[in-house]
């Protein structure tokens, strides 16, 4: 389903994208209630706010606010969130079981993402969904974390290495035993600089840079670990960075996402290093314009975060339709000429500022120029890829 065909789905992502916050604020409600009143999509939006993982924050803000919305679609938030409720406890269970045993072993695992932020930075921690526990491991820990969830029950996929490198996948998986009719999906990470993206062979640095003393969490009356503050900021944007490129319209970038980076600089605000983000980080200011574009700055804020008041940039939600995100034989669907213009053709400016953290005025050429290098770079390393395939033959 192509979401540009259907007007209803972008009143949808703007009523979802206002809700992407952990805390409401009046500005907030002020608007929430605006769209309401005026939204008309309500079999829908239950629907894209499982899609986007925002069904949780959207029903807390919602009855927060005291604001009426119909009946049935009330109730569906609601079940949805007590259904994500019951999952993020039973995740918890599996990180602390899990958490306990590598501690025993003298194995130190921060826990990304996920159920961390859940645990932090939100008032409740069913408000933020979460499918599977995120752990990044030393590397030389990887193995031995594996062989301890296998002996401890877990069904572990045995690790594959490349041939020539010797080099682990970055991210290898355990599901737990069921507790209470619930497996927990376990990803091991870890960094090694010998790993390159598939598709233009750059070091990928997804989990690079957690330099800094980790810090405690605690949950119940257990003790996890965390990346310091900055580290975490820095992941959350590289992960945000990597899924925009990859999404699609059935497949988007969900705003549960936007909600993690929006609810972690409201909560460090007056502790962190505005200068300092100005000078070296301006990348991560402009994606902060767009997504407060989206959800209003709270008022308190407004002289402390140096970002400016904007409309949202034209093309909300919106992702490149031709390859990569779309696989070649698409074209065999809309002909070989038409495939090629839809990968040159410029993305939406809501994409080009996100995924390129360039302001509005730096779009037409990163569209019309420098994307249209890359994706021309990234063909001819495909091509190069398959050359040893095609001689084979």
């Amino acid at each position: 389903m192509d979401q540009t065909n259907h007007s209803g789905l972008d009143q949808t992502y703007r009523l979802l994208a206002l809700c992407a916050r952990a805390e409401s604020h009046p500005s907030m409600v002020e608007q929430l209630s605006r769209q309401v009143e005026a939204f008309t999509s309500w079999q829908e939006l239950p629907i894209q706010a499982e899609l986007h993982g925002m069904a949780p924050l959207l029903w807390h803000h919602i009855r927060k606010s005291g604001i009426s919305i119909p009946l049935k679609t009330r109730q569906t938030l609601e079940g949805l969130y007590l259904r994500h409720r019951i999952f993020n406890q039973a995740h918890t269970l599996i990180l602390l079981e899990v958490s306990s045993l590598f501690e025993q072993a003298g194995i130190r695992a921060l826990v990304l993402k996920g159920l961390a932020l859940a645990h932090q930075y939100y008032p409740d921690p069913a408000l933020r969904p979460v499918s599977d526990i995120d752990l990044l491991l030393k590397q030389a820990d990887v193995l031995p974390a594996l062989d301890l969830l296998a002996g401890a029950g877990f069904r572990v996929d045995s690790p594959r290495a490349s041939r020539t490198l010797n080099l682990l996948s970055k991210e290898l998986t355990a599901d737990s035993p069921l507790r209470d009719g619930i497996s927990t999906h376990v990803e091991l990470h870890h960094y090694d600089p010998r790993q390159r993206t598939l598709n233009d062979n750059i070091p990928d640095n997804e989990f690079i840079g957690f330099d800094a003393p980790p810090h405690t969490l605690t949950i119940g009356e257990r003790v996890v670990y965390t990346p310091a503050p900055m580290d975490t900021l820095n992941y959350l944007c590289r992960h945000l960075q990597r899924h925009l490129f990859e999404g699609t319209a059935n497949k988007p970038l969900q705003l549960k996402w936007v909600a993690d980076i929006v609810s972690f600089i409201e909560h460090h605000a007056e502790t962190m290093d505005w200068d300092y983000l100005r000078r070296r980080d301006k990348a991560f200011l402009e994606r902060l314009e767009v997504f407060y574009s989206l959800t209003p700055l709270p008022e308190r804020y407004a002289k402390i975060i140096p970002v400016r008041n904007i409309a949202p940039p034209s093309g909300l939600n919106q992702y490149p339709k031709g390859w990569p995100q779309q696989r070649v034989q698409k074209w065999r669907q809309v002909g070989v000429l038409q495939f090629l213009e839809l990968t040159f053709s410029p993305p939406s400016r809501w994409w080009l500022r996100l995924y390129y953290g360039i302001n509005e005025r730096s779009c037409f050429w990163y569209g019309q120029i420098f994307h249209r290098i890359r994706i021309f770079r990234l063909m001819l390393w495909a091509l190069i890829r398959k050359i040893p395939w095609i001689a084979s033959k």
